[in-house]
This record gives C-alpha cells, sequence and structure tokens, in this order.
C-alpha cells in the first residue's frame, strides 16, 4: 500500500476533508480503486495487512479548495462522521500506481548494496522525503572500520540504480561520505 496523504481537517458539514496530499496527483482519487483509511499510527506499507481499524472507502466527490485538495468518501455525509477520522491516513494499492521511465518506489531501494567506484561502501535502510522535495537515502555505512548511518541526498545525477540486481552505484562528491566524522 502507498500513502496518498492524510485527513488535514473537516472541512464545511458535508463530510469533507481537506487533504495533505503526499501524491503528486490528488485528483486521480476519484479513479483509484481499493482506496483504504487507516488511522495515523497505522503503516499499512510496512505491516501490509489491514488492521480492524482500516476502513475501505470510496471517493464520492473532489475539488480543490483554496488550492488544497478536498475530498469527500462515501458513507462518511456529514462533520459528525468525518471528526473522528481527521488526521487518518489515505492509502492506495501500489497496483494502482503510475510510474513513468526510470521512476522507482522508495521501498524498492530498501536492501540495496551501495557501490562507489566498484567498491561496496553501505547498503540502503530506506529513503525519507524531506521538506526541500529531495529523498534522503539512509545508507548502513559498511566500509572497513566504519560503522552506523550515512544519510547521502537522492540527487539523480549522483546515483544510478539497478533494482533488478538490488544495486546502487553513487558518485558522489569528494568527502560527502565523511562528512561528520570526527578528525584523528
Amino acid at each position: 500500500m502507498l500513502l496518498l496523504g492524510h485527513l488535514a481537517k473537516v472541512q464545511g458539514l458535508k463530510g469533507e476533508y481537506l487533504l495533505h496530499a503526499l501524491t503528486d496527483d490528488p485528483e486521480r482519487l476519484p479513479e483509484i480503486q481499493g482506496l483504504v483509511l487507516a488511522p495515523p499510527s497505522v503503516d499499512l506499507q510496512r505491516d501490509g495487512v489491514l488492521p480492524a481499524a482500516a476502513r475501505p472507502v470510496k471517493v464520492r466527490g473532489f475539488r480543490w479548495h483554496q488550492d488544497r485538495p478536498c475530498v469527500a468518501f462515501e458513507g462518511i455525509s456529514d462533520r459528525n462522521a468525518a471528526e473522528p477520522l481527521k488526521g487518518w491516513g489515505l492509502w492506495m494499492p501500489e497496483s494502482q500506481a503510475r510510474l513513468e521511465e526510470g521512476e522507482s518506489f522508495r521501498h524498492d531501494w530498501v536492501g540495496c548494496e551501495v557501490f562507489v567506484g566498484g567498491r561496496k561502501v553501505g547498503e540502503v535502510l530506506r529513503l525519507v522525503p524531506t521538506p526541500g522535495g529531495y529523498d534522503m537515502v539512509h545508507m548502513k555505512d559498511l566500509r572497513p572500520g566504519r560503522t552506523g548511518l550515512r544519510e547521502v541526498p537522492y540527487i539523480k545525477a549522483w546515483w544510478t540504480l539497478d533494482l533488478a540486481n538490488r544495486h546502487a552505484d553513487l558518485d558522489p562528491p569528494e568527502g560527502l561520505l565523511d562528512l561528520g566524522r570526527v578528525q584523528e
């Protein structure tokens, strides 16, 4: 499952929500099959199993309100029914996603071995979006004598990804992997 956004607040009296969208195409919501609402503490991407509290939904209305997506669901007809779900996550099946050529999901990177100049230097633990609009690659440092986590920005020019072989080549600026290291 992929997180599309969170129900930010109830808008009006008809059970509509302003959506804090994480998707780049919220207008597609009415056509997506298999949408699910889940409490904010639930991670359907990681857990994979729908908890009892999760609620399958279908969009009954979509519009823009002051440059923000506003969405309504079947079965949630008024403000009283909508309030308890405020803050919940809106999820969709990965099979409903549209990826352009060369695009991948963040979770597809997890476990990829990272190489610099043909030498294995790490393993991807996760990709984390940043407020600046780019992803930060969290990598376990596997270089001799090193431990811990290295955070490397996903700058397209620095990375070449081969998902089929779980291989990522990194061409970072000199010294990037040593930032934050105490000089001896």
